[in-house]
């Protein structure tokens, strides 16, 4: 093998790691019964401490009413919840459970996934190596 197939190897071999990582956590996270356009609110949730439902329609750009069905099918799938304001009783805060915030991370947690593979593989050279490589790039 040529040194451009040599790389495009180990590229592809980080890709396919991250790729296992990522549909692994995917699978236990239970994203499948998730929409794209619904993990990116979890995302935006997860971003915004004390999110209103007329926030969240502002930063959404739609109706309240549009953002009231977003959080229902949200709820429906365990990944948020309405938390009702102390001070004023007919106000509604949007936050995260558990499994929206892991599902909001997942990139961060295939990211962490993936640093325990490499830590479980390589001895203390290899690592100080990896890195010293990685940074140059």
């Amino acid at each position: 093998m040529d040194r451009r197939e040599l790389v495009l190897h180990a590229v592809s071999k980080i890709t396919g790691l991250t790729k296992e990582c990522n549909l692994e956590l995917s699978q236990s996270l239970g994203m499948a019964e998730l929409q794209l356009n619904q993990i990116h609110y979890l995302q935006i949730i997860n971003r915004t401490v004390g999110l209103t439902f007329g926030q969240f329609a502002d930063i959404l750009k739609v109706s309240k009413p549009s953002v009231t069905e977003i959080v229902n099918k949200l709820i429906k799938v365990d990944c948020v919840r309405k938390v009702r304001c102390q001070k004023d009783g007919r106000m509604y805060y949007i936050e995260l459970t558990e499994k929206g915030k892991n599902i909001s991370q997942v990139r961060n947690l295939a990211e962490q996934k993936l640093v325990d593979i490499i830590l479980r593989n390589l001895d203390d050279q290899e690592i100080e190596t990896f890195v010293l490589l990685v940074r140059k790039l």
